[in-house]
């Protein structure tokens, strides 16, 4: 193993772990780093695991990034940290676990995503030339983020000095690059954020780093983590059905118009699923069979090779968790777990009652795809391929499904095909290039 991820989520673990697959390196993602072995961690170049630690305290997750660091110490890997590409989550306190238990490291913040809309210039991170605040991710029912200054969000969650470099500096090249990061680290500087605005600003950030001999840690939403990987390891070369089920437990604004889009192009059968019966103990076992029944009917009327369940369709009937909050006497955490264990437990019986004709999955939101994946007995997805910058195709590792194709997204990616575009690509399965070093 030559790089562990750590990630706060599943699909950003996939996300880091995609760009590196497609780099020629032997990737995985791990729902449970429990289940690595030494066997594991020999047959891949690179290891991607979630601590799921994106909405919790930031005391917890420091605990769980310490953890996986100290778990593979003895392999002396590079270790990543993979940080959501709209800054959600303890990124501070997982950045100083990392430092804390890696001795001499620096860590470089690079939160450019260039592909995905994301730059960072003037310190700002942009969003499709919006300012991170100004953006959805403001609204975030679990992780909202009210400042676009990358800067400033980690020194409010660090005790590390924050050092930074503007963009001015990156285009004067590798060489001024790598001393000035050399400087920053020498006035104490243990962290250091550095402006991105193309995929070439990202190279030569990636250049310098390793012209300065430091023990660096990349942290970013992945391309930086590519890119510094590949200055190290050089370039790759490339060598040359049945229904897919959906399920979506993301509530952006995003999502929902992804769902209108597909159901107004491509007829799928949607279900929708009571959100409110799912926390309810009383109620979930009913509310888990209605909507089985449903989609054992709709099988049985094969109208569609498109099936899935969504708890909304319209942005209206989005749960205000912090009120429900109040009236359960549950935190939101507790009630969001509830709702996608719910929709892990209706795809699961969806898959066994298709008898093998339901032969593809797609899950849309970190949450629910790490349920849907414990379900369903998964250890990890052997990663083949992105569709689009942070929706990623792979197959199961184990599980009862292994091999099965699958695609996972986060809730706040792509535009308004983007749900259409995944579908369509499990369904043709055009998954069949591959790379390697």
């Amino acid at each position: 193993m030559k790089l562990y991820v750590i990630a706060d989520d599943l699909t950003g673990a996939n996300a880091t772990s995609v760009l590196l697959a497609k780099e020629g390196f032997k990737c995985s993602t791990f729902i449970d780093s429990k289940l690595l072995n030494g066997d594991n961690m020999s047959k891949y170049d690179i290891v991607a695991i979630s601590t799921d630690s994106r909405g919790i305290t930031k005391e917890d997750a420091y605990k769980k990034v310490m953890e996986e660091v100290n778990r593979v110490k003895n392999l002396n890997p590079i270790y990543a940290k993979r940080i959501d590409s709209t800054l959600r989550g303890n990124i501070g306190s997982e950045i100083d676990a990392i430092l804390d238990n890696d001795e001499d490291s620096i860590a470089i913040v690079v939160a450019s995503y260039p592909d995905s809309g994301r730059i960072s210039i003037g310190g700002f991170l942009l969003v499709n030339s919006v300012p991170l605040q100004k953006t959805l991710v403001a609204r975030d029912p679990k992780c909202p983020v009210r400042n676009s200054n990358v800067n400033e969000i980690i020194e409010s969650q660090t005790k590390y000095r924050v050092g930074k470099i503007e963009i001015n500096d990156v285009l004067r090249g590798e060489d001024f690059l790598s001393r000035k990061i050399n400087l920053l680290v020498d006035e104490g500087n243990r962290i250091i954020v550095i402006d991105a605005v193309t995929n070439d600003d990202i190279d030569i950030i990636a250049q310098a780093s390793n012209m300065t001999n430091l023990n660096i840690i990349p942290v970013d939403p992945g391309p930086f983590t590519k890119s510094f990987m590949n200055e190290k390891y050089g370039a790759s070369v490339v060598e040359q059905g049945k229904k897919v089920f959906f399920a979506i437990g993301s509530v952006s604004k995003t999502t929902i118009g992804q769902i209108e889009y597909l159901v107004a192009n491509k007829g799928p059968a949607l279900i929708k699923v009571d959100s409110l019966k799912l926390i309810n103990d009383e109620e979930i076992d009913y509310e888990i069979e209605r909507v089985t029944n449903i989609i054992s009917e709709k099988l049985i009327e094969d109208k569609s090779n498109v099936i899935g369940i969504s708890t909304t369709t319209r942005e209206d009937e989005v749960l205000d968790l912090k009120e429900l909050s109040k009236g359960l006497n549950l935190d939101e955490e507790a009630i969001s777990v509830k709702i996608n264990i719910g929709l892990a437990k209706i795809t699961e019986k969806a898959l066994e009652i298709s008898k093998s004709s339901i032969g593809a999955l797609y899950t849309s939101g970190g949450d629910v795809t790490m349920e849907v994946m414990k379900k369903l007995g998964v250890k990890g997805i052997d990663i083949k391929d992105e569709v689009i910058p942070l929706a990623v195709y792979g197959r199961f590792i184990g599980g009862k499904y292994p091999n099965m194709p699958a695609i996972t997204k986060g809730g706040l990616i792509g535009d308004q095909k983007t749900l259409s575009l995944c579908i369509d690509y499990l369904l043709t399965k055009v998954s069949t290039q591959y790379y390697v070093k």
